[in-house]
């Protein structure tokens, strides 16, 4: 019968088309799983960001109150001038007991009362734990708050200094919007209760609540930490991670439709490609039917049947290098979305290992490079949004520059001498003047040639650190527009270096943002002098710890 003629090549066509759709669903899951996980990695790293923050708004706030409210009486000057360096809308000052010596704004019915019994936060730092605490009212208004409690000892006892920050229109929103690249993103911090802390969305309550805001975001993050869920006929996809040292915890949702958006061409793509494989591939199955069933027509005679033999091996031999062909036709679309990824997992033995470890080393550049380009960015946001916010103390400048270089020894392996004074004072944001002095150190092993000077001195009211090289310098017509932001030079060594125009721009707006200033001027004997202008403590004026 004729089906039977035709039933071979169907089962191979079939065969085909199945592991051709396997194939092209296994990439397609793999393509969103990378995304995804891509999604939970940026989440996890907004929880290390947010926890490092906390980490240093608690020793900012430690040193602050060491320096300025370790006397045996603290005046409401004194108090609201740290209060003020910190932005907070609110705070108090304790004693060993937990009771109010100082509270911003004042309101003279709280001091002397016990507030430690009232708030665990306050009650823990007391205790001598710097605390971060959960959304509470704050004692004078009941405005829903978080705070920064840290403990710090003076000659009259164990003392406690607070800071508040409201949670509408709160600091930390900024640093929120800039975590993720994917703008479509909804990203908060709540606290253990369920409180938000943060968010990118407006709220709609006065004390609000992820339960109110987000129901199903939040039953989905009491079963799992991560996952997916569905609302308004749309799934979504979240993920959270646990902010040390804090009893917040940050999360994202994005729906799906926008977070895969960018391979939704790639797998249209790949599905027509199949479906115009297999379209093809019945077609050369009907048409190796129909000659099968003609074959068998022309069986009349044994010449007939040894003449048809030769022709049927004949189109044995077609049939194998049209599936051949389809074969490589429906793989090819496969191998060009798995990528440059996809070809060293799939081919990885039949590839010569200098050229693994090439594509491996080009891959690793670009990587490194995109991280640096997204630093930058990130950077960048938070300047523009205002979000980069200095908290000078005084240290010593000699001793930061010395970390500085030794910070970029270890990274670059560049020799850099440094000539500085010990013990000069001057007033500075120590992680701030730390980025500072590292972007313009990396500059000069980039675009200069050794050796590398660093040298301290210090005059009148100004400390000044000098950035040395000894390459070509900056081009004199370039010089107007050097801090300018992506000015790239258009002649000289910068043209053989990749670069995104914005080092030196955003090392001025750093240095600016924290009272200090960067110049450049020529060297005496060549090269490019960078010069950072610290404000000088007066003498004899205690120096922090940077």
């Amino acid at each position: 019968m004729w089906w039977r003629l035709v039933l071979v090549p169907l089962l191979v066509w079939m065969l085909l088309v199945t592991v051709g759709t396997g194939l092209l669903l296994w990439q397609q899951g793999h393509s969103r799983q990378a995304v995804a996980q891509r999604f939970d990695s940026g989440v996890r790293a907004l929880g290390d960001f947010m926890s490092s923050i906390a980490a240093d708004q608690l020793l900012r706030e430690r040193i602050q109150a060491e320096t300025w409210l370790a006397a045996p009486e603290v005046s409401a000057h004194d108090f609201q001038l740290v209060v003020g360096g910190f932005g907070y809308p609110s705070a108090v000052l304790l004693d060993s007991t937990g009771r109010v010596l100082r509270n911003y704004p004042a309101e003279p019915s709280l001091v002397g009362r016990d507030l430690a019994a009232r708030y665990a936060h306050l009650r823990a730092a007391v205790d001598g734990r710097p605390t971060v605490s959960a959304v509470v009212p704050n004692a004078a208004r009941g405005l829903p708050v978080v705070a920064f409690a840290v403990p710090f000892t003076t000659s009259s006892g164990r003392r406690v200094l607070s800071g508040a920050i409201p949670v509408r229109a709160s600091p930390l929103a900024p640093y929120l919007a800039g975590a993720l690249a994917l703008t479509d993103a909804q990203v908060q911090l709540t606290d253990t209760r369920g409180d938000i802390v943060a968010a990118t969305e407006t709220f709609g309550n006065a004390e609000p609540r992820l339960a109110d805001e987000n129901g199903r975001l939040a039953t989905a993050l009491n079963r799992r930490p991560g996952g997916r869920y569905r609302a308004d006929g749309t799934w979504w996809h979240y993920s959270s991670a646990d902010i040390a040292g804090t009893p917040w915890r940050g999360s994202a949702t994005i729906r799906e439709s926008d977070l895969y958006a960018s391979l939704v061409a790639n797998e249209i793509a790949g599905r027509a490609a199949l479906a115009g494989a297999a379209l093809v591939g019945l077609a050369v199955v009907a048409a190796v039917g129909r000659t099968r069933v003609g074959r068998r027509a022309l069986e009349v005679s044994e010449r007939q049947l040894a003449r048809r033999a030769g022709e049927l091996e004949d189109a044995n031999t077609n049939l194998a290098d049209v599936i051949a062909m389809l074969s490589h036709d429906v793989r090819q679309p496969l191998a060009k979305i798995v990528g440059l990824g996809g070809l060293l997992q799939e081919e990885w033995g039949a590839i010569p290992e200098h050229t693994r470890v090439n594509y491996v080393q080009r891959m690793t550049v670009a990587g490194l490079r995109a991280n640096d380009l997204v630093t930058d960015i990130l950077m960048l946001a938070q300047l523009d949004a205002g979000a980069m916010l200095a908290r000078p103390v005084r240290l010593d400048v000699a001793h930061a520059v010395r970390e500085a270089v030794a910070a970029h020894h270890v990274s670059e392996g560049t020799p850099i001498s440094v000539a500085a004074p010990d013990e000069t004072a001057g007033l500075a944001d120590p992680a701030q003047l730390q980025l500072v002095l590292g972007n313009l150190l990396s500059n000069a092993a980039k675009y200069g040639h050794p050796p590398i000077e660093v040298t301290v001195v210090a005059a009148g009211e100004q400390v000044s650190i000098r950035v040395a090289d000894h390459g070509e310098g900056v081009p004199p017509e370039f010089v107007p527009r050097l801090f300018d932001r992506f000015a790239r030079a258009e002649s000289g060594v910068a043209t053989t270096k990749a670069g995104t125009g914005l080092g030196l721009y955003l090392v001025r707006q750093l240095a600016q943002a924290g009272g200090l200033d960067v110049a450049y001027e020529p060297g005496e004997t060549g090269g490019a002098v960078f010069v950072v202008t610290v404000p000088r403590t007066h003498v004899g004026e205690e120096i922090g710890v940077s």
